[in-house]
């Protein structure tokens, strides 16, 4: 049986086809060549160790220790296109001998590795002591050092 499809139609289904075709491809080439979301965090400025911790979207959160003079990235791999789940980042900002977990925004950058070096430098953040905290608390900044 012949059933005849409007022109109409027929072009609409034929840039549908075509739009899924290259935006398939599009995920595909930019998940192949950055397959992670990441950020990098740096300790070069606190003294002794610092605490944080981190999870994606409903995950459970994994505890970090950062000497100083470390890095440590935090990734999340691509599964089919380039995106993962909300970042969530508390640091211990308290250094005396209490805890406080402290809340930060964390967005992060694709990334072909998950070493710091992959890391875009969007997505590279360092910790420093609060201004006129006598080195007694602790947030992180933008940039790697």
């Amino acid at each position: 049986m012949n059933r005849r499809i409007p022109v109409g139609r027929t072009a609409l289904l034929s840039l549908l086809g075509l739009c899924a075709v290259a935006l398939s491809g599009e995920a595909s080439a930019q998940s192949t060549s950055k397959p992670y979301g990441c950020a990098c965090l740096h300790n070069s400025k606190v003294d002794g160790k610092i605490n944080y911790r981190y999870k994606w979207g409903n995950k459970d959160w994994k505890v970090v220790s950062l000497n100083k003079g470390k890095s440590e990235t935090m990734c999340w791999a691509y599964k089919d296109a380039p995106k993962s789940p909300e970042l969530q980042f508390q640091l211990d900002s308290d250094m005396s001998s209490g805890t406080n977990w402290e809340t930060f925004s964390v967005p992060r950058g694709q990334s072909s590795d998950v070493k710091c070096s992959s890391v875009p430098d969007m997505a590279h953040y360092h910790v420093g002591y609060v201004k006129d905290s006598n080195k007694k608390k602790i947030m992180i900044y933008n940039g790697k050092s």
